[in-house]
């Protein structure tokens, strides 16, 4: 039995990956700044068994909280063994120079200072027990290969995210730690529908076909993640669910086939 700390956990993907840990009978640690949500979710998955739950408040940008969320799995569980840098905010709204100045400030905080906070706290620790494997989430376009519309911010987060990534790599090569990356691709999460409500009519029915091809549901994607992350013995892995060859196969299967995905209608859209 495992035990897995998951950053940014009530909701979305942190939220998914935690129920296949607690699935598969593995224990679960996780956080938001609500503690009214961590609660109402901590109840919630240890209904869900065989493995536990717990989870406390935590802002990832204040190291102290951080601390306290690994002292907490290791005093309810014994020991960390997998800790999942996931919390973070993304926005498609703007241009860079359009970008209101507290959300700025605010991506800039949770995505990229709050990760490094994480891995901070997950490497000290693992070097002391001896072992644990670090996974951060990455996000479109981290690499530059391709440039998402009014993401510039919050994919400039993500590239520093990966190039940390690439350091500690090389920093830890020899302390029996695995570290690794996640790109769960483009998933329906309650921050996505936030974003589509600033578009107008007709923009979401111009996008709307697109995004269908290269959206999945949360919990297609976590099971196939969580599988990845416990059976993964590669160091610098990235473990990645929309690759390249599997964005063209779907592109080339609505346009030559006519295989229409539609995962919106689900929600009444």
């Amino acid at each position: 039995m495992a035990t897995a700390v998951i950053t940014g956990s009530t909701k979305g993907i942190g939220r998914g990956l935690a129920e296949e840990f607690i699935k598969r009978g593995h224990n679960a640690v996780i956080c938001s700044r609500s503690q009214t949500d961590v609660d109402k979710a901590v109840a919630e998955l240890n209904a869900l068994g065989p493995g536990k739950c717990a989870g406390l408040s935590c802002d990832n940008t204040i190291k102290s909280q951080l601390q306290a969320l690994w002292d907490l799995a290791v005093s309810e569980f014994g020991t960390v063994d997998y800790w999942v840098n996931n919390a973070g905010l993304a926005t498609a709204r703007y241009e860079a120079h359009e970008t209101p100045e507290d959300l700025v400030t605010t991506m800039i905080s949770s995505n990229l200072l709050g990760t490094t906070f994480g891995c901070q706290i997950a490497i000290s620790g693992f070097r002391q027990q001896g072992h644990g494997a670090l996974y951060n989430v990455l996000g479109g376009s981290f690499d530059g290969k391709f440039l998402v519309p009014n993401m510039s911010v919050y994919s400039s987060t993500k590239a520093g995210v990966h190039l940390l990534t690439k350091y500690l790599l090389k920093e830890n090569k020899d302390q029996n730690i695995i570290i690794g990356m996640i790109s769960p691709g483009t998933l329906i999460t309650e921050n996505y529908f936030e974003e589509q409500k600033h578009l107008t009519e007709e923009e979401w029915q111009k996008v709307r076909p697109i995004l269908s091809i290269i959206c999945d549901y949360v919990e297609t994607v976590t099971p196939w993640l969580t599988e990845q992350i416990l059976n993964n013995r590669k160091n610098g892995r990235r473990i990645a669910w929309m690759t390249t060859s599997k964005m063209l196969k779907r592109f080339a299967a609505a346009k030559l086939l006519g295989r229409k995905r539609d995962i919106f209608s689900r929600f009444g859209l």
